[in-house]
């Protein structure tokens, strides 16, 4: 201080002061004045206490800081440890630093992630995705995303999606990768639900239409392209009136659709609609109201499907279910239909109706020898033909097999009558069937109302038991209901039944009917083997009676089998007792033939009992020569082959040509009876006698005449060269003991 300053200097002065003398090196302040000095030294001390206060003020706000600092650090650490989302910290090697409980939940639940590389927790098929995911951190040093699957022990698998990021290297050079884990499992399940259900929407198979809640299209699918041929814009903000355009459907179609989704959300029924092109088709429409969150209506959806295949199936359905597959007839069950209504016609109007029963004649031999195929084209021919014949207010049908059934409506006795016989007359020819010729008969009943029953199923009865008859009387004909029928047919039936019995109990038994040498009567040259029943009720059955029944009833076959086995065992038993029988011929059926077992069978039965070829003589009908089954031309060369000799019965009877007798390896021609009794006094008995002895000459066949009764019949055919006779004039059928006793006498 200048001795010339008479004023002391303010704080800010000597603070001035003293900054230039420490610059000049002046620091003695021995010049100083006392105040100088003392004022020099307050304000050091006031200066020295302001430090003190800053410098516990800056150690007060240090402490902030550092209290800020552990708050802080301690709200990062439970924001980091309580987050929602994984989070981890990375080494550049992908070894996990630090991990929060999600990250742990996610990865490995209980374990300590530090340590651990992170592809340990990642599924084999993420493996490559996580190498290229640490690889663009690497090198792009911006932040990544991947979506990752996590190898977890439960069946279901977990999806996360990773996003990366780089921190910038250290001083030490080490880089970080801080990365968050959200779990997408659930999002990408509703993401795939749906991506299929927008798959679902275009490829479904039916129409969708999505429409705001007043009905107006917003979209479409393909489908519903394809079924109508709009596109999306020609419908975009149209109606739902528009899926039900056609005049099938009124207002009041509408408002039921309407009313129905006001009150359950829901509506389903089948419309119509009509295609771009102008043509209608059935559809059928499911409509749902889809509610949101405050239950308004949000969208309406309609599904609808094409149902035009289905109707025409439907149509087929009910057509095939009330008509005949093959013949395109009405069946049973439309015919019954038919018939009720033309009976209740009836009824109403007091007029008649009637009901006949058709039957094809032999229509099974035609199927068993030809072949089904060749039956069926015949049956479809005599349905065309039964449509043409009748008249459009008659129904015919085929009700099964080779039956048919004709529903007159209308109709008096007289008129019907003629009709049903002009059927059965037109029916009766030839047909020409897959270049075929087959020769057809129908047998035919008729019942009429009200004569004959007053309800349909009274007539059907009478109507099948009329045409039984008519297949009794000898077919082709048709036969009139008539008081009785139903007796004699049911005495048939129990006959069938008895004969059944019969077979079981051992009932049956052979007679043995001689055959003479014509030029010399006394002498024994062959019999014929005829089969007799005795009931134990009603005693002795004529064979007239309970063949045709057995014929009928397929109890024939039976009959066959059991003479050949009755045949058999007599012949050997004669045999081991030292006879020697002549041959002995015996009767089959053409049904035994068809079945192609039946020279198996005899011939089985003749090893058993030693009988040889020679010693049996197989008698075949006319009918059996007009078949042209293989199996049947294959059961005679058996017997051909065999050693067994052919003869067929009743000549003249049947169908027989001469194609016939000269094809099969026949070796005797049997005249039958009814042209026997006529020889000696009859012109046509005898023309017929000589044309059969003179035809089985010309084809070197032995004959042999059937029932000769009388001297003057034999002395006919013995002037006519005929080789041997049977019959009453010499002698009956023999049981098993008497014929025994003559071949002893022999």
């Amino acid at each position: 201080m200048d001795s010339n300053d008479s004023q002391p200097l303010s704080p800010r002065g000597l603070r001035e002061m003293a900054r230039r003398r420490l610059r000049q090196g002046l620091t003695d302040v021995s010049s100083c004045t006392v105040e100088y000095t003392q004022s020099l030294v307050s304000e050091l001390e006031l200066h020295q206490e302001e430090l003190r206060i800053q410098n516990e003020e800056l150690q007060q706000a240090r402490d902030r800081l550092e209290i800020a600092r552990e708050i802080a650090q301690t709200r990062y650490r439970d924001l980091f440890e309580r987050a929602p989302m994984g989070y981890l910290l990375l080494d550049t090697k992908g070894r996990i630093q630090e991990a929060n409980r999600a990250a742990n939940s996610l990865l490995a639940p209980g374990t300590d992630l530090v340590g651990h590389d992170l592809s340990a927790f990642v599924a084999a098929e993420s493996q490559n995705a996580l190498h290229l995911h640490r690889r663009a951190l690497a090198a792009r040093k911006t932040s990544q995303a991947v979506d990752l699957t996590l190898a977890v022990d439960d069946n279901a698998p977990r999806i996360v999606r990773m996003e990366s990021v780089a921190e910038p290297a250290t001083d030490s050079g080490a880089a970080w990768f801080r990365c968050a884990l959200m779990d997408i499992t659930e999002r990408r399940r509703v993401e795939d639900q749906l991506r299929i259900a927008g798959r679902v929407y275009e490829d479904a198979g039916d129409a969708i239409v999505v429409m705001d809640p007043t009905g107006r299209i917003q979209s479409v699918n393909k489908a519903y392209i394809r079924i109508t041929g709009y596109v999306e814009n020609d419908v975009l903000g149209t109606s739902l009136n528009s899926l039900v355009k056609t005049d099938h459907h009124g207002q009041a179609s509408y408002k039921e659709i309407w009313e129905n989704l006001n009150k359950r959300g829901f509506w389903q029924g089948e419309i119509w609609d009509r295609r771009k092109s102008g043509e209608e088709f059935p559809a059928w429409l499911t409509l749902n109201r889809l509610d949101d969150d405050q239950e308004k209506p949000r969208n309406l959806v309609a599904v609808f499907s094409d149902i035009s295949q289905i109707k025409a199936s439907q149509r087929k359905i009910e057509y095939l279910a009330s008509h005949d597959v093959l013949t395109g007839l009405p069946n049973r069950s439309l015919f019954q239909d038919r018939a009720h209504q033309a009976l209740a016609q009836a009824r109403r109007n007091g007029s008649q109706m009637a009901l006949m029963f058709l039957d094809l004649d032999h229509f099974k031999d035609i199927n068993d020898t030809l072949g089904h195929e060749m039956g069926d084209a015949l049956l479809v021919q005599v349905a065309a033909q039964l449509r043409e014949w009748l008249r459009d207010v008659d129904t015919v049908a085929r009700i099964g097999g080779d039956e048919f059934t004709v529903v007159f409506t209308d109709c008096d006795v007289r008129k019907t009558g003629l009709i049903a016989q002009h059927l059965v007359d037109r029916l009766a020819g030839t047909f020409e069937v897959r270049g075929r010729h087959l020769h057809c008969t129908a047998s035919a009943g008729l019942a009429l109302y009200p004569g004959d029953g007053d309800d349909v199923d009274t007539l059907c009865q009478a109507a099948d038991m009329a045409m039984c008859l008519a297949k009794e009387s000898g077919r082709n004909r048709l036969r009139l209901y008539e008081s009785g029928l139903q007796e004699r047919l049911l005495e048939d039936r129990a006959l069938g039944e008895a004969l059944r019995r019969a077979l079981s109990h051992e009932e049956l038994r052979l007679v043995y009917q001689p055959q003479f040498d014509a030029s010399d009567p006394d002498r024994l040259v062959g019999a014929e083997a005829l089969l007799r029943w005795e009931d134990p009720e009603k005693g002795e059955i004529s064979p007239v009676r309970f063949i045709p029944i057995a014929e009928r009833t397929d109890l024939i076959t039976e009959l066959g089998q059991r003479v050949v086995a009755l045949l058999c065992e007599q012949v050997g038993a004669w045999r081991a007792a030292g006879l020697v029988p002549p041959p002995i011929s015996f009767n089959v059926s053409p049904k035994d033939f068809r079945g192609g077992q039946f020279t198996s069978e005899l011939f089985r039965s003749m090893a058993r009992h030693g009988v040889t070829a020679d010693q049996l003589q197989v008698e075949l009908t006319e009918s059996t020569l007009t078949e042209h089954s293989d199996i049947v031309s294959q059961e005679i060369q058996r017997l051909h082959a065999k050693g067994i000799e052919l003869a067929i019965d009743d000549f003249g009877t049947g169908y027989s040509s001469l194609v016939n007798l000269k094809r099969l390896p026949l070796a005797e021609l049997k005249i039958d009876k009814s042209f026997v009794d006529g020889l000696g006094d009859n012109e046509h008995d005898e023309a017929i006698g000589r044309a059969s002895l003179a035809m089985a000459q010309a084809f070197g066949l032995r004959t042999v005449a059937e029932g000769v009764e009388s001297q003057e019949q034999l002395a006919w055919l013995q002037a006519h060269a005929c080789d041997r006779i049977q019959g009453l004039l010499l002698s009956r059928p023999l049981e098993a003991n008497a014929f025994q006793a003559m071949l002893c006498d022999i």
